[in-house]
């Protein structure tokens, strides 16, 4: 398939400069990061992610109140613009806090005077014994009017506020109970001097559009905060899944790894010495030691304590009286010796699992450091605080790495050490398994990438489907929605899709849809010869020749003849397209390295399916007047079947014992079983499966033919009618034929071959 050419980078720098370069190739737009495999580990935060949080933060309060919009950042170190930004958004974020502190105020202080308001339509009693109180209690109204009952004052309530008439003696205890309750308490001259509700509003309409006015003064200041944080989290988010540590970290998975096969090659070792010791006194049932003394193999010399030296079974012993340094044998062992072995075999078989594990999780750590790491030299004290990314590139884009890279160099040459920390690598040749999936096709054929990505990208070394996609799904779009006044609305929906419905987003649908379209329209000008269900002799369009599958008639609605010839038609197009299938996963399970899969299960499942399609073709035959087959239908095919299927059967069987000790063994059984029940679906009901594309065209004319004769029995009325009746048959036709395609394309054809398990290059793009 004609593929872009990818290229590697490795770029391994200070850990507080990843970013940077993270920011300056993204700032290209051409560069697509991979992540780092899950056993090597992340470095340590950056210094910038700090900073960049506060950004954040900071943000967050403004956004309440402005809608941001992206745009461009320049081309200056990120952490550079960070602390710039940082600088000038702390000095508004004072400068709105003053507002909103002030806006606060002004509408504690209007919710008060509305309050008080509210009282002075009251007329209060005037006496020297009795003081007036406006009590403004909130929430607490009910509790706040029973503490004044209780101190017998006199309540007049007026919305949600107060007005208290209470002896002078217990003015001040009322007072402090109605604060303690959270309520607001005024005197008549505080109330007097509060100011009234139409100043207060005026004042908070300033102060909000002071508020207003500080926020769009720094509109420039706020887009720019709100691009470069953005930028700045995917910056994050790609160090955080690409970085890979070079130094401290990966140092010390490395040891941890290391130590932890020591400690268990050091229990095995211990364990077979005492299994060793255990079968020499394998004619023992039991040994007593003496009490007080220990039984230890290979003891270190010289023994302080009391002690016997011998040799069992080839290994030296010693019998100490006390404790001594060497590998002691449990005196349980001893107690039972024939359970004793016993136990210690089963703890040798599970050490050996153990360690056997522990050595493939470290080679597998070891080949994906080596694969991974710029280094790959485990000198982890000289990459000490050192990361590596891995990024991808388009050949044509490498000049714009190399560019970025100078100017990175360049915009950060006031760190000095920036060039000596910093080293890249550049690989021309990608591991096909990490490699990353650009096609390039001409219009339309590049267009249909959509469609088959629906389904999963191509990987480097399988053969795309998207030029056959490109062919078969107008196809059968074209065979199932053949009209040509029908197929002219797709076409239109297309072209508008290109140019004016949704302001020319979809124009990549739009091209599919007008491709589709024309298909549609060929089928029904020169396969059936109907524009919106009427023959097109009817409409006085004489074709120079007749139609190709002639289904539909002056006087009956469907014509059997025509409809085997289509039923026929549609069969052996589907043998066709499934037997391709079949060829092309052969290629493919050759083309990924397996070659002796692909001869010992995969061919004979060809043959498999090849010879079940002639047996269901035989059966078929006369209903279908398949008689040109004759010659081709008259081998052995039921025996040819049988011969495949034990083909497949033993090349599984030989592959099976092949990779018997492979790790990595390619999935032989399931292949077998898999191949076998797709070459007989493939045959049996695959095959048959492409009568929808007759059935649907049925459904078309039978409906339109109806819509029409109605329509043309309502007589001038019937022109509306048949408008509706047919822009309803086109739009469900539509969306019928649009899944009963795609089941063909993804179903019938592409799962016989098309694993899809690939990776869109998909470049990171910074602002």
């Amino acid at each position: 398939m004609p593929l872009e050419r990818v290229v590697e980078f490795r770029i391994a720098g200070g850990i507080d400069l990843i970013p940077e370069l993270i920011f300056f190739i993204g700032k290209t737009g051409a560069a697509m990061f991979e992540e780092r495999p899950e056993k090597l580990p992340r470095p340590r935060d950056p210094s910038f992610f700090q900073k960049a949080k506060k950004i954040d933060e900071i943000l967050n309060q403004l956004l309440i109140y402005v809608q941001p919009q992206l745009v461009g950042l320049s081309l200056e170190p990120l952490e550079s613009q960070v602390e710039a930004v940082l600088q000038k958004l702390g000095e508004l974020q004072k400068e709105v806090a003053y507002h909103l502190r002030l806006i606060d105020e002004l509408r504690a202080k209007l919710a008060v005077a509305r309050e008080v308001a509210s009282l002075k339509t009251v007329s209060p009693p005037k006496t020297d014994v009795l003081e007036l109180l406006i009590a403004l209690p909130g929430r607490a109204l009910k509790e706040a009017i029973e503490m004044a009952k209780s101190f017998n004052a006199t309540v007049v309530q007026q919305g949600a506020a107060l007005l208290l008439a209470v002896e002078r003696r217990n003015v001040q205890q009322l007072k402090v109970g109605l604060e303690k309750l959270g309520a607001r308490v005024l005197t008549l001259q505080e109330a007097a001097e509060v100011e009234p509700p139409s100043v207060l509003e005026e004042r908070l309409r300033k102060a909000e559009e002071a508020l207003t006015s500080t926020i769009q003064k720094h509109r420039d200041l706020i887009n720019y905060a709100y691009t470069l944080r953005n930028a700045a989290a995917a910056v994050a988010e790609v160090f955080n899944k690409s970085a890979i540590d070079e130094g401290t970290e990966i140092g010390r998975l490395f040891r941890s790894f290391e130590s932890e096969i020591a400690r268990v090659e050091k229990q095995l070792s211990d364990l077979r010495k005492i299994e060793q010791v255990l079968d020499g006194l394998s004619d023992k049932e039991s040994l007593k030691l003496p009490e007080g003394f220990r039984l230890y193999i290979e003891p270190e010399m010289p023994i302080n304590a009391p002690h016997v030296l011998q040799e069992i079974n080839g290994v030296k012993i010693a019998l100490v009286r006390g404790e001594a340094k060497g590998v002691e044998v449990p005196p349980e062992y001893l107690a039972d010796i024939k359970t004793g072995r016993e136990l210690v075999k089963n703890a040798i078989k599970s050490a050996e699992a153990a360690l056997q594990k522990l050595r493939k999780e470290f080679e597998a750590l070891e080949r994906q450091y080596a694969e991974f790491s710029l280094y790959a030299d485990k000198k982890w004290e000289e990459h000490a605080d050192i990361a590596t990314v891995i990024f991808y590139v388009i050949e044509k884009d490498v000049k714009k790495i190399d560019d970025a890279l100078a100017e990175f160099v360049r915009r950060n040459a006031a760190k000095l050490d920036i060039i000596r920390r910093t080293r890249y690598k550049y690989f021309d040749s990608v591991p096909a398994e990490r490699r990353p999936t650009l096609e390039k096709y001409p219009t339309p054929i590049r267009q249909f990438t959509k469609i088959v990505y629906m389904y999963g990208v191509p990987r480097p070394y399988e053969i795309s489907p998207v030029p056959l996609v490109a062919l078969l799904f107008p196809t059968f779009f074209g065979w199932m929605y053949g009209d040509l006044g029908h197929g002219f609305l797709l076409f239109l929906l297309g072209v508008l899709l290109m140019t004016k419905l949704y302001g020319g987003r979809h124009k990549d649908w739009g091209i599919i849809w007008a491709v589709t379209g024309l298909v549609a329209m060929f089928f029904g000008a020169f396969v059936y010869q109907e524009a919106f269900g009427f023959p097109l002799s009817a409409l006085g369009v004489e074709m120079p020749i007749a139609p190709i599958l002639h289904m539909f008639g002056k006087h009956e609605f469907v014509v059997v003849e025509g409809v085997i010839e289509a039923i026929r038609a549609a069969f052996l197009l589907g043998f066709f397209l499934v037997f391709l299938s079949f060829v092309v996963k052969f290629i493919n399970t050759w083309l990924k390295g397996e070659p002796d899969v692909a001869l010992g299960v995969i061919l004979p499942q060809v043959i498999l399916f090849f010879s079940l399609a002639m047996v269901f073709f035989s059966l078929v035959k006369t209903a279908l007047h398949l008689e040109f087959l004759e010659p081709i239908l008259q081998f052995p095919w039921i025996y040819i079947f049988i011969v495949a299927f034990l083909w497949s059967a033993a090349g599984a069987f030989a592959l099976k014992a092949k990779y018997k000790h492979h790790e990595e063994a390619p999935p032989v059984t399931e292949e077998f079983i898999l191949g076998f029940v797709e070459g007989s679906l493939g045959a049996l009901a695959n095959i048959p499966s492409f009568a929808r594309l007759v059935i649907l065209i049925l459904i078309h004319g039978v409906l339109t033919k109806m819509v029409n004769s109605v329509a043309m029995a309502l007589g001038p009325a019937g022109i509306i009618f048949a408008i509706f009746g047919n822009s309803l048959i086109a739009a469900a036709e539509g969306l019928f034929s649009l899944v009963q395609s795609l089941r063909l394309s993804f179903y019938e054809i592409l799962s016989k071959f098309y694993e899809g398990r690939g990776r869109l290059f998909t470049p990171l793009a910074l602002p």
